[in-house]
């Protein structure tokens, strides 16, 4: 695993849940972050630092919304 995440100029807030990788099935965390440039999200996996995904905030909300309607 690389370095960690470190905290982004222009990060508003994160959010760091638990989680395990889909590859080997050792335990994980997952660095949220939501950016104060246009209000996007970028998901970072702990230790990438080069690696992560930045999502618009409507693709964001999106993503949300499926956790939550599968989550019921």
């Amino acid at each position: 695993m690389g370095p960690a995440v470190m905290q982004r100029d222009n990060e508003r807030s994160r959010t760091v849940v638990d989680g395990h990788r889909t590859d080997d099935g050792d335990q994980c965390k997952l660095v949220v972050v939501h950016e104060d440039t246009g209000g996007c999200w970028a998901f970072y996996p702990h230790g990438w630092e080069k690696f992560g995904v930045r999502l618009a905030k409507a693709e964001a909300v999106t993503v949300a919304q499926a956790i939550l309607v599968g989550a019921r």
